[in-house]
């Protein structure tokens, strides 16, 4: 049995500082009532019989911990960092959105992380190096307890000497990497240091459908490989133990300046590195006692990461390892051979923590994430460790490591064909609720396994589990049918996560704005609202949250109209164009007619470089029912403004801009008019959408439906004015006559 005196605490401990940071202001108060809960479990505890005493003890401790770590995220946010006229930045990223080091307001503290949502992506002609030093005025603002920054202008300095050695070597792999063909050539950075930036969208897609876009975020497989080949190497040269550890930490933390300090890299190494200790001390402790301590010690130094995705992720996939992979594959033993049945128990395992969640992040699960991770995951070590070998001799002899990377391409051209294949593969994704229902439903799976296991029935506990599963899986599908409830619906926000993409249908004709970040959450989209083919496709601009989708809709768009080309731009209109489409630049004032629908560009003027404020921003209109819908794209405050003077008309419902960040113009809505406001939004770091935003949107007489709560969102539009469906509200009136 794994010790659990310190997971348990800790699990309480982060839970408490999960809630509390939903609201930055419920920090000092629930930091204040910690101590006083904490004795009075303890007094209970003094009364319990034993087992509830023992339980509720670890509960105080967990409170007590709580209480600890609340104080520091309470001290966090209380910097007043939104009255710097100056703040000074260690930058941990190369571009935006990045964690970033505050290290001077206005000639004083605090040093505290924060997340640099937008800068310059150059700075006199050169990009933005991790450890340089930026100075300048940004706008912050909080997100639950963590700081969020948007900075105009920089002074960026030389990058320091720890960090100015890695800038290389990863430019080093990219062009290493960028002759060699297919998917191996895009996966083999991520596969060896994290770096994701020559994936390309449909093979990104695939990665997350199968389950393997674990393989390109570094965590603590990556760190094991680095730690153990410098420890071993150091054995192997004869040195005493403190220089084995010596040797394994300096490995460690040059790894994780190469790859970033992203949550999941955080999690892994500090992990390592208490494990390192435990060795240069002599004292070992266990797994799960270990990953506990290393979660402690992150969210003391980190405590905005109790609400991240990614770093939950990573310890639970982690947890999930240690904990059930052992008896899994025991169990799996009896009808295997036993090197067979540990390569399924780990990634079954793993799935299986991560579950509540990953359906929270998306709400389907797929049916061949073991199967792709059974064939994948043998190759995935021998690509990282091959990979890091061409990033490493990449700056010395360039003709050597172009050479290696084709070693290095085998084992990552065979994980991008097993993604591709895989994700083709007939109901690779099974529909699952959304939350919250969908989240307590893994959770009970979960659950399920976790007490079969301690009661020495874990395969009961799976077939609980598993009947769980086929029931939560089976509700999912009620949403499409409860769409008959609403079937002449005109306007519909597609749930497509942190993007945007909104239909517009009437007689037959139907209008889509944007595609979303990918392909898979359209598709299903379109299927539920039963729309085959686009007749007109407007691309507000080139970010990934508005085109990444586009394989969903390639072949089935007659027109596409977008904004300002940029370089990402290319590859999205031709495949468009090669599946038959026509494209058009759209500036104000152009129109396109389609049946009884009418779409008029309001924005960009013309003068506008290619970006967030270029965004094409249209009205559609129905003759005879009046103007319907204004979108509009990812324009910031100062564009708005130039659009209210433009002239912007009247209209039922609008897309709040930029998933609704703060960098909004509330007389703009004033002038829309809108009843109601339509928000595509998911989970993310940027804080959409922002209180501000929101609050503007109320003021202005909107009520916002925003897709992460409710699911895709369809209105209908009728003289009583707008009813609305959601996958997961019950239908209803939301406005007033349109």
């Amino acid at each position: 049995m794994h010790d659990l005196r310190l997971a348990i605490p800790v699990g309480v401990a982060w839970a408490v500082l999960a809630a509390a940071s939903a609201d930055a202001s419920w920090l000092p108060g629930a930091a204040t009532a910690a101590a006083p809960v904490a004795v009075a479990l303890l007094l209970v505890a003094a009364r319990a019989s034993e087992r509830a005493a023992s339980v509720l003890r670890l509960a105080a401790v967990g409170v007590g911990l709580a209480g600890v770590l609340l104080v520091g995220a309470s001290a966090a946010a209380g910097a007043a960092l939104d009255g710097c006229d100056s703040l000074t930045l260690v930058l941990l990223g190369e571009a935006p959105p990045v964690e970033v080091l505050v290290v001077d307001c206005d000639g004083a503290g605090p040093m505290q992380p924060a997340m640099l949502l937008r800068a310059p992506d150059e700075v006199d002609g050169a990009p933005l190096a991790i450890g340089a030093t930026a100075v300048g005025r940004c706008d912050a603002w909080l997100d639950g307890a963590r700081w969020l920054l948007a900075c105009g202008a920089l002074e960026v300095g030389e990058p320091a000497a720890w960090a100015a050695w890695a800038s290389p070597l990863r430019d080093g792999l990219l062009a290493a990497s960028a002759t060699l063909p297919g998917g191996g050539g895009e996966l083999l950075p991520g596969l060896s240091i994290g770096d994701t930036r020559r994936l390309s969208a449909p093979l990104e897609a695939a990665m997350l459908e199968t389950g393997l876009s674990h393989l390109t975020a570094v965590s603590g497989a990556n760190c094991i490989i680095v730690v153990g080949a410098a420890f071993q190497g150091a054995a192997a040269l004869g040195a005493p133990r403190w220089a084995r550890v010596a040797a394994a930490g300096g490995a460690l933390a040059g790894f994780t300046l190469l790859v970033t300090p992203e949550p999941s890299v955080v999690r892994a190494g500090t992990m390592a590195a208490i494990g390192l200790l435990g060795i240069a001390t002599g004292r070992r402790t266990g797994a799960v006692a270990l990953l506990a301590l290393a979660v402690l010690v992150v969210l003391a130094t980190q405590p905005h990461l109790a609400t991240s995705p990614g770093f939950a992720l990573s310890a639970l996939a982690t947890c999930g390892l240690v904990v059930h992979a052992p008896p899994i594959a025991r169990a799996l033993g009896r009808w295997l051979p036993m090197p067979l049945a540990a390569l399924i128990a780990v990634p079954t395992a793993a799935q299986l923590w991560c579950l509540p969640v990953l359906v929270v992040l998306d709400a389907q699960v797929s049916l061949v994430a073991v199967l792709a991770n059974l064939l994948a995951g043998p190759a995935a070590p021998v690509a990282t460790i091959a990979g890091l070998v061409v990033c490493l001799s990449a700056p010395l002899a360039p003709g050597v490591a172009a050479a290696l990377a084709w070693v290095a391409w085998l084992p990552s051209a065979w994980i991008a064909g097993v993604a591709e294949v895989a994700s083709g593969l007939p109901a690779a994704q099974a529909p699952w609720p959304g939350a919250p229902w969908g989240a307590v439903a893994a959770s009970a799976m979960l659950a399920a396994i976790v007490l079969g296991h301690a009661r020495g029935r874990l395969v009961r506990g799976a077939a609980i589990a598993a009947v769980v599963g086929v029931v939560a899986s089976g509700t999912a599908a009620w949403p499409a049918l409860r769409l008959g409830a609403l079937a002449d619906w005109r306007i519909a926000q597609c749930d497509v996560g942190q993007g945007s993409a909104t239909l517009v249908r009437e007689a037959g004709a139907v209008v889509l704005v944007d595609v979303g970040p990918e392909a898979a959450p359209l598709e299903r989209c379109l299927r539920t609202l039963g729309v085959d083919r686009v007749d007109l496709l407007v691309l507000t601009h080139f970010d990934r949250d508005h085109v990444g989708g586009i394989d969903a809709v390639v072949g089935r768009v007659g027109t596409v109209v977008h904004g300002p080309l940029d370089d990402r731009a290319e590859p999205v209109v031709e495949a468009l164009a090669g599946g038959g489409a026509t494209a058009a630049e759209a500036g104000r004032g152009d129109a396109w007619t389609l049946g009884t629908i009418r779409v008029e560009a309001l924005w960009p003027t013309g003068r506008d470089a290619p970006g967030n404020d270029a965004s094409v921003a249209v009205a559609v209109d129905v003759p005879g029912d009046g103007l319907e819908l204004v979108v509009l794209g990812d324009l910031g405050a100062e564009a708005q403004a130039r659009l209210l003077r433009a002239g912007v008309p009247r209209a039922s419902v609008v897309v709040a801009a930029h998933h609704g960040s703060a960098d909004q113009l509330p007389a703009l809505y004033g002038q829309i008019g809108a009843s109601v406001a339509l928000i595509g939004v998911g989970p993310n770091d940027y804080g959409h959408p922002t209180d501000d935003a929101l609050r503007i949107l109320r003021d202005a007489g909107a009520v916002s439906l925003r897709t992460d709560e409710r699911g895709t969102v369809a209105l209908e539009m009728g003289s009583e004015g707008v009813r609305a469906w959601s996958e997961r509200e019950p239908s209803g009136d939301v406005g007033g006559p349109p």
